[in-house]
């Protein structure tokens, strides 16, 4: 095994066999993320391995600002050193440049000092002692004014300083084990860094900064002497023993916007110039990867950007127009925009022929003063047959609708927030509807088309809408072999139909309904009388319409018994009909059934389980591997999943993927179907290194890229491991920062939020630094925005 944990013998001490486990604690619990580390473990997995040794570190260069911008003090006691804008833009320059030293710094940056048997445990570490490296940041003086004349990638004295005491702000020692903990990255990489300081308040600032380097410099010689002293000298060899800076910009702020813009990040008045929102960026790059694409023929799908204000199109106004501003605002000439949400109600036929009406009023290439919106239910459907039935039926009545109006040439926009969740129900059953295709089916035509994920939840209830889409297609079928029977043969048929009324059909089985059956009826139904409603809910798409009751009866309780305890079976109460698709008609078995039950009201009861062609030609679809949803795809040729996705072959081969990047976990698929790179040994306990594995694993997906094939990237959950890899590929690929490249994954993940440990963060912006030159951001500004983000999604 490649030993990539930072073990330096001269400061870190091996324990013995750990004896207890430990709880793992994450940095914070935010709603979406699903951890993928082995902090659950007593011992970091990489440290239990027989030939994991310590090795000496080659020794690496430590940042220093040069001495030529050390020749002016703006104070000696404490010591304060002063530089102009112009120097502070070299020595940014730079620590950019400067090489990010390896190893070194982990697992110190994890939180970790050794106070904490639990971490020192994991860790197998008797003591932690400061890394020796030198850091540099930036601190913005004036707190109370903190989006106004501010540099970039700057902090404020708060999130470094204890101003009560005139020392570092001192995060709690966690308990556990934290490989995420982004929060503390600022105020911790702040006592092993130089520190610049501008703003009106920066000298006092600046004084304060000094005054604590120096008590903190104090304390850890202290702790060297005393390990000396205990351990020897050894124990102590390469130990931190460096004075850290403090230097004030004298220059004004107004130096800063005339002669170094891009470091601006707001303005003297306040403006943001380069400001770092993560979470901005992250929902600007969904919005760009979900923008309306077309999944049928004048079908679309998008996010609620998309949205239009206005239904007219760029060539229907003129230069004097007052809405010249909004050209673009309908490129698509969407005449309809349907938004999918969890709070819907499904549009009433009512509402369905209005439209239709309002719309066929115009010619077709004609588009409506005002956009028609609707609204639909994306998840969470009634799973009450009664319930469902009602759901069902406006359901076919908007997807014949849809029909109608894609058939004239109108463009419709199927739109939620996020553009892949809510919207993903109606646009399988519309691809199903359509194009008459199995529910697998319709999940590859979409995913070719675009991205989408569907809950767990939702797809027992799109397997629902498929059933009844085949019967309604198989009831066509035996509609049209009718009408070629001879005529013999057809009057026979005629007089076997008549002889049974479909209640009599029904009235024939031997289903189970209780005596005191009770129902949501008012006083004002008593007087209903048979056949004064519909029993049927299913809609007759060929004729545009179908009957929805008005009233509904809903059972309440159909397990009762007599008073002696045995059980009776009741009748239909006298003058109201009793839903043929109610919830009762679930519960009987196989000999309950008499075989003269029409074909499409028992397939309507009940759920059918996949069939042996079913199993044949979609085993992908009916394994129990299968959540949901398919694979992330990041780039055309590269897929980000997790292991169930990686062991489920049949997956794989529907979406041609002929190549496979196993992180840490074996997928165990045959070598003759599939190229494998098993990047083995390799954990997420934030002591291993994926470093050593990029380049391999980068030119494993190029071989898949140049030859027209796709590529499979996962771990066990698809959030860290093989999140970083993949963020890996695209840096290198698509030539983006850290940042972007983050970002870039993140949202194409979808409902999987991806979080790397820090580790693998930190080995990324040195990936960035090679690649680019420079780190386009510093480690503890990374880690901040990484945190806000995260926290963004937990108050949300």
């Amino acid at each position: 095994m490649e030993v990539n944990a930072s073990t330096n013998a001269s400061r870190i001490e091996i324990l013995p066999t750990p004896l207890v486990p430990m709880e793992s604690t994450d940095e914070s619990v935010i709603p979406g993320i699903i951890q993928d580390d082995d902090s659950d473990k007593a011992v970091a997995p990489s440290l239990e391995e027989e030939h994991a040794i310590e090795t000496e570190p080659k020794t690496q260069a430590i940042f220093d600002i040069p001495e030529k911008y050390l020749q002016q003090s703006l104070a000696t006691d404490p010591l304060v050193f002063s530089i102009s804008a112009e120097q502070y833009n070299d020595i940014q320059d730079i620590y950019a440049t400067c090489p990010l030293p390896n190893d070194i710094l982990f697992p110190w940056l994890h939180g970790v000092d050794g106070r904490s048997y639990q971490q020192n445990l994991f860790f197998r570490i008797r003591r932690s002692l400061v890394p020796l490296h030198r850091g540099l940041l930036l601190v913005h003086a004036d707190e109370a004014y903190p989006h106004h004349r501010r540099l970039v990638q700057s902090v404020l004295p708060s999130e470094i300083l204890d101003i009560t005491r005139t020392a570092f702000f001192q995060h709690e020692v966690e308990q556990g084990i934290n490989l995420r903990n982004f929060k503390i990255q600022v105020a911790r990489y702040a006592t092993i860094s130089d520190i610049v300081v501008y703003g009106a308040e920066a000298e006092q600032v600046a004084k304060q900064i000094s005054q604590a380097q120096a008590s903190l410099r104090a304390e850890r010689m202290k702790e060297l002497d005393h390990i000396k002293q205990t351990a020897g000298s050894r124990a102590i060899k390469n130990c931190n023993t460096l004075t850290y800076r403090t230097l004030v910009i004298k220059d004004g702020f107004d130096t800063f916007e005339r002669q170094f813009p891009s470091l601006v990040q707001y303005s003297s008045d306040g403006l943001p110039i380069h400001c770092l929102n993560f979470l901005a960026q992250e929902r600007e790059e969904m919005r760009i990867m979900t923008a309306a694409t077309e999944v049928t023929p004048h079908i679309w799908l998008g996010n609620t950007q998309d949205v239009p204000v206005s239904a007219r199109g760029a060539d229907e106004m003129i230069e004097s127009d007052a809405d010249w501003n909004n050209l673009c605002d309908n490129p698509h000439r969407f005449s309809i925009c349907i938004e999918a949400h969890d709070l819907a109600d499904m549009p009433l036929p009512s509402i369905l022929t209005l439209a239709r009406e309002n719309l066929d009023e115009l010619d077709p290439n004609e588009l409506p003063d005002e956009i028609i919106h609707l609204d639909v239910l994306s998840t969470g459907v009634p799973t009450e047959t009664t319930s469902f039935d009602e759901f069902y039926a406006c359901l076919m009545h908007l997807l014949a609708f849809m029909d109608d109006q894609a058939t004239r040439g109108r463009n419709m926009l199927i739109h939620c927030s996020d553009g892949y969740t809510d919207t993903s129900l109606l646009a399988l059953s519309w691809i199903m509807y359509k194009h008459k295709v199995r529910l697998p089916e319709a999940y590859l035509m979409l995913q070719e088309k675009r991205s989408f994920f569907v809950y767990a939840v939702d797809v027992m209830v799109l397997r629902r809408i498929e059933q009844r889409l085949r019967s309604i297609q198989t009831t066509s079928e035996h509609k049209r072999k009718r009408t070629e029977l001879n005529p013999t043969d057809l009057q026979c048929h005629n007089q076997c139909k008549s002889t049974y009324t479909d209640n009599q059909l029904v009235q024939r089985l031997d289903v189970r309904i209780r005596d005191n059956v009770k129902t949501d009826l008012d006083d004002e139904d008593d007087d209903i009388e048979d056949g004064d409603e519909e029993l049927d809910n299913e809609p007759d798409i060929q004729n545009g319409s179908s009957t929805i009751p008005e009233k509904r009866y809903h059972i309440r309780s159909f397990h009762s018994t007599t008073l002696d305890g045995e059980s009776d079976i009741a009748k239909p109460v006298e003058g109201r009909p009793v839903p043929l698709l109610d919830c009762c008609y679930t519960q009987f078995n196989s000999n309950d059934i008499d075989e003269s039950m029409p074909a499409q009201l028992l397939s309507s009861l009940m759920p059918l389980p996949p069939s042996d062609d079913d199993l044949a030609r979609f085993p992908w679809f009916f394994s129990p591997r299968f959540e949901g949803s398919l694979p992330s795809k990041i780039l055309p040729f590269l897929y980000l999943g997790n292991l169930n996705h990686a062991t489920n072959s049949g997956i794989l081969k529907a979406l041609h993927i002929t190549h496979v990047v196993s992180v840490g976990e074996n997928a165990n698929l045959s070598s003759d179907e599939f190229k494998l790179l098993l990047l083995d040994n390799l954990y997420d306990d934030g002591i291993d290194s994926i470093r050593g594995r990029m380049e391999e694993a980068m030119m494993f997906v190029d071989d898949a890229r140049t030859n027209n094939t796709r590529c499979l990237i996962h771990c066990r959950v698809g959030v860290s491991r093989s999140a970083a890899i993949t963020i890996c590929y695209v840096m290198h690929y698509l030539h983006m920062s850290l940042i972007q490249a983050y970002l870039y994954v993140r949202a194409r993940r979808l409902n999987v939020i991806i979080q790397p440990n820090l580790k693998f963060m930190y080995e990324m912006l040195q990936l960035e630094q090679r690649l680019r030159g420079y780190a386009s951001i510093s480690w503890p500004i990374l880690c901040q925005a990484i945190h806000q983000l995260n926290i963004s999604y937990r108050e949300t």
